[in-house]
């Protein structure tokens, strides 16, 4: 026999919404993906390339949203802070991980605090030279060895990649003392390295710089891939004369840590079925990115910058802060 208690029992559950025994379907609404730098860039392109057949896959819009400054940081805080649900996600390269290892305000971890979801695609760094230094790889290195100290190399963000790229071509290649100058972005780095203000620098492939290159004022010497470049196959990889060298700007798409793994895995699917699309990996050459999409991939480039990063700024003591 049913006494009070239970029938207020059964009222009560009676009462609660559906959803509290059935999840909604994900996802619900639209999906916001947050590009923690300044809007045109490469990773801003690469996204934006990705919002239609994306939001057509999953049944909902994905907007594309940017918050810079503090060399991505308050993009990707600002994600970290969202709920964990997927639908605010960062798109980012290798940034994410270099801030928190030079600047102790970057205040996150970017292998707790984040998920990833799939990696969109990797590009070479590129030693490119003034005209004034000799104009193969091998040449420019026994000159670079034999004049320690006398020669200019410049980057484009202190801490980022490029900076830290070089310091490990240094090592590799026993090039010893050479005088760094720091630039805020690729564009003045570019006009000091044409002006002869700087000698050398590694930087990502662009428009601008391989017109340089055709006009004669700039010189391409080598990629910093681990083998050549389907991108410039004519150009040697650096490792040609500094076997182990390794470097490759990476962009990629995460999510928070204690987003549901159904969620996570029905993103990564999906953006990862969008990036094989011919179309999209002729968009992203367009670029200078060689489409690569896959969660495993970036999971695995995550660990290995963490691994190669972590040693560097370390053993050269830098920081920001």
């Amino acid at each position: 026999m049913l006494n009070r208690r239970h029938l207020l029992s059964l009222g009560a559950s009676a009462a609660l919404p559906l959803r509290a025994f059935a999840q909604d379907p994900w996802p619900a609404r639209s999906i916001r993906a947050v590009n923690p730098g300044a809007a045109g860039g490469t990773n801003d392109v690469l996204t934006r390339h990705l919002l239609e057949p994306l939001g057509k896959l999953l049944g909902q819009p994905v907007i594309l949203e940017s918050k810079a400054g503090a060399g991505g940081v308050i993009g990707t805080q600002f994600v970290a802070q969202q709920p964990a649900d997927g639908y605010t996600i960062l798109t980012h390269h290798n940034g994410f991980i270099t801030a928190p290892l030079v600047s102790a305000n970057a205040n996150y971890d970017a292998l707790k605090d984040f998920v990833p979801l799939s990696l969109q695609g990797t590009s070479p760094l590129i030693l490119i030279a003034h005209p004034s230094m000799p104009p193969t790889l091998a040449e420019f290195v026994a000159h670079a060895r034999a004049n320690p100290g006398k020669l200019e190399w410049g980057t484009a963000a202190l801490g980022g990649v490029g900076h830290l790229a070089t310091e490990v071509f240094h090592d590799a290649t026993g090039i010893k003392g050479m005088v760094k100058v720091a630039f805020s972005g690729s564009a003045p780095a570019t006009q000091a390295l044409v002006a002869g203000q700087i000698k050398y620098l590694l930087s990502t492939p662009t428009a601008a710089t391989a017109g340089l290159v055709q006009e004669g004022r700039l010189r391409f010497l080598g990629v910093s891939s681990a083998a050549r470049s389907p991108l410039l196959p004519n150009l040697p990889s650096i490792s040609e004369v500094a076997p182990g060298f390794a470097v490759e700007v990476w962009f990629g798409l995460l999510a928070r840590a204690g987003t549901p793994p159904a969620v996570v895995a029905r993103l990564a699917d999906a953006i990862a079925s969008v990036i094989s699309q011919p179309d999209i990996i002729d968009k992203y050459r367009a670029v200078n990115v060689v489409a690569r999409p896959g969660r495993n991939e970036l999971a695995e480039l995550l660990r290995g910058d963490h691994q190669l990063w972590s040693k560097v700024v370390r053993e050269k003591n830098i920081r920001l802060d």
